[in-house]
């Protein structure tokens, strides 16, 4: 720590004779807010944070930003900080000297190193933006009163995150299996416990309950052949027995699990990816770059995304949890198939609603509001973690593709993801609805 203050101070020194901008110079880009999200990402990663706690660590801190530089450019993002469940902000009326992008890079910066374990990757972040500050020709008085001001809103988000629930489920008892055959349990190859089961707790960001979208009633479970139950599962080996080396591309890209284990005999190793919301949160960044997106449409994009799949998550955890519906892994041994196994690992948690399914609908409806219904994209995402990259003629068909790849994957029922997409999409639009008054 004293060598990385030390190596600050000197880069600090240098640059302090450079080039000078006005305070509200808009020096910082879109392509510093991508990188302060990159941060995040790989943060997160590190961490092998659960999608339902990923989802909340994105929000929050794309949060903190979205709402200092909307202090400061009210004609160009509206004011969503009134419409967020329990926030009460009295933001500082001394602006004097702040550069309002810094500053809402340094409080994303701030509630990130919050959120996550490794707290080195936004220090070392921090004294980034500090010296980018320099190199762009912020004076040290400008810097220091947007670390100020950054620092004054942060002490209030970080109050308020701190009252969503999140701290207190910590303690709740743990989720315990039935072990009735219509309900979840713990699945191979790791037979986890089941994550998350109280998230439904959670305060939501926009949505006033988790129960907002009531999905289509499962079949009453049957192990009959003629029974819609028994159907709704054979579809599903059905289709793992007619699969292609595409349908499997498909399943893998969009797998997303933030900790992937491999076993061998009596070895185990982990493999730590982006979680589902993390995977949009790179679209964004490759969208956003593509598009050469200004800072007020960058920033609304993060933000919203996150903000609707942190909801989404909260509705597709309170449903699964409500039903507690058996994984098709499960059923599939014990009354058609012992020697099955589904492509993707089964993630601990009951199967109805695909969470992946609702985040991915919710990410697709508010990025489909901001470039467009027919906005085609490449996604290369996957490249880093062996995979190519995949090409889409719209969010939305990306959002069906994960529906298919969870079906493929033989780790949800169709109705899963079907209901989880509209259960996503619902969230999202209420949620645009609540922002923009409409």
């Amino acid at each position: 720590m004293k060598f990385r203050a030390i190596a600050v101070i000197l880069v600090l020194m240098v640059t302090a004779c450079q080039k000078t901008s006005t305070s509200t110079e808009q020096v910082f880009t879109s392509q510093d807010l991508r990188q302060t999200n990159t941060v995040l990402l790989e943060g997160v990663m590190d961490g092998a944070f659960s999608p339902p706690v990923a989802s909340r660590i994105y929000a929050y801190s794309h949060l903190a930003n979205y709402i200092i530089t909307q202090s400061f450019y009210k004609d160009s993002l509206v004011d969503i900080s009134s419409k967020l469940n329990g926030l009460k902000l009295d933001i500082p009326e001394n602006k004097e000297n702040v550069n309002p992008e810094l500053a809402g890079l340094l409080a994303f910066s701030n509630i990130g190193k919050k959120l996550i374990y490794a707290e080195h990757f936004f220090n070392d972040h921090i004294d980034t933006l500090q010296i980018k500050a320099l190199n762009y020709g912020l004076s040290q008085e400008t810097i220091d009163a947007s670390l100020e001001y950054a620092n004054k809103v942060s002490k209030q988000l970080s109050a308020w995150i701190d009252k969503d629930m999140y701290i207190e489920t910590r303690t709740y008892d743990r989720f315990t299996s039935t072990k009735k055959p219509e309900n979840w349990r713990e699945t191979p190859p790791d037979y986890a416990t089941a994550l998350e089961p109280h998230w439904n707790k959670i305060r939501p960001l926009v949505i006033d309950n988790p129960d907002i979208y009531k999905p289509k009633p499962l079949p009453v479970y049957d192990t009959a052949e003629d029974s819609d139950f028994f159907k709704m599962v054979k579809e599903v080996y059905d289709e793992s027995l007619n699969t292609t080396e595409e349908k499997g591309k498909i399943a893998w890209f969009w797998d997303c699990n933030p900790i992937l284990t491999v076993h061998k005999g009596h070895m185990m190793t982990t493999i730590h990816k982006y979680p589902p919301p993390g995977h949009w949160m790179n679209i964004i960044t490759q969208v956003s770059q593509k598009e050469a997106s200004d800072y007020f449409t960058t920033t609304k994009a993060y933000t919203l995304t996150s903000m609707a799949m942190f909801d989404a998550i909260i509705c597709s955890w309170h449903i699964k949890y409500t039903t507690d519906l058996v994984r098709p892994i499960t059923y599939i041994q014990e009354f058609i198939d012992p020697d099955w196994e589904p492509v993707l690992q089964t993630p601990p948690f009951p199967e109805y609603t695909s969470g992946h399914s609702a985040t991915s609908a919710s990410a697709a409806e508010i990025l489909t509001s901001i470039y467009g219904d027919n906005y085609a994209f490449t996604d290369n995402t996957q490249l880093r973690f062996g995979l190519e990259q995949r090409s889409f003629s719209s969010f939305k068909e990306a959002a069906d593709q994960v529906n298919l790849s969870r079906f493929y994957g033989g780790i949800h029922y169709m109705q899963g993801v079907e209901e989880g997409a509209k259960q996503g999409a619902f969230v999202a639009s209420a949620i645009l609805k609540k922002i923009y008054n409409e």
